[in-house]
């Protein structure tokens, strides 16, 4: 990938194409393990040996199945790749999931995912829902706690809209923001602008855009045989320069052309 498409958290400079490992690692519905580890494990190493450095887990895909398996497969670049977890969100059953904010409650995930994940200190750890029960500054005060106590080094949050944002910044520095975000959905484009003002890493998750791409696109595209996955995630890549993208791919021919995205010469029109 070129180096013009990373960006900078600290110390450390993320390659703008990471991996998302939520089906990769899972069976159907998010729930249980996934039906082919070795290929799990195979495309989450090939990934990294290709320049990949950011790898975006929770606790709740499986429960826990995901975490434990990217631990095993990042282990021998573990010191090479940034891992992002999340906790706060609870899978009670396939395809099913319901928020759970209260300190309590994430002190215990987080201590999970620090086991699970074989790690003193989470990366980037996100607050993976907001709770309607609990206001984000008492959920995202804890993860201020928790980072003070040095078990966290960044602190993310996750499905969130501009106000909750700027609520969370009252009590914590948050250093990245995860929503969903394509060339389609545009739900939360204001959240994507409020970080990229304030230099603050846009977590893409859901990156590929199927539908309504605007015809000048498309067809550069097809000219260049780009297929829409690799037109999604460029799209994204120039969007904004904070953006990093996280598709999740259990086929190596398909993280190869997911990964070619970063290559991509063309302008792609925003609207």
């Amino acid at each position: 990938m070129s180096t013009n498409n990373t960006f900078k958290l600290d110390d450390f400079e993320i390659n703008r194409i990471g991996f998302g490992a939520m089906r990769t690692t899972t069976g159907a519905g998010i729930w249980g393990d996934t039906p082919n580890k070795e290929n799990a494990i195979k495309v989450i190493r090939a990934a990294i040996e290709n320049g990949v450095n950011f790898i975006d887990t929770a606790d709740s895909y499986g429960p826990y199945t995901s975490e434990l398996l990217v631990q095993e497969a990042i282990r021998p670049f573990k010191d090479e790749v940034m891992v992002a977890t999340k906790g706060g969100a609870v899978k009670y059953k396939p395809g099913a999931i319901m928020a759970n904010g209260h300190p309590y409650y994430l002190r215990t995930a987080l201590e999970g995912s620090l086991n699970r994940l074989q790690r003193d200190v989470i990366d980037l750890y996100f607050l993976h829902r907001v709770d309607p029960n609990i206001p984000i500054e008492e959920s995202v005060g804890a993860l201020a706690e928790f980072q003070k106590e040095g078990k966290i080094k960044h602190i993310g949050i996750s499905n969130v809209t501009v106000e909750q944002f700027e609520r969370a910044q009252t009590v914590a520095k948050i250093d990245a923001v995860q929503n969903a975000f394509n060339y389609n959905d545009r739900r939360y484009e204001h959240v994507v602008n409020k970080t990229t003002r304030e230099n603050i890493a846009f977590i893409a998750h859901t990156p590929v855009a199927r539908n309504n791409w605007n015809e000048t696109a498309l067809a550069k595209a097809r000219q260049k045989k780009i297929s829409v996955n690799q037109l999604s995630l460029a799209w994204l890549l120039q969007f904004a320069p904070n953006v990093i993208s996280i598709p999740g791919t259990s086929s190596l021919a398909h993280l190869q052309e997911n990964l070619a995205s970063g290559t991509i010469d063309f302008q792609i029109n925003t609207y």
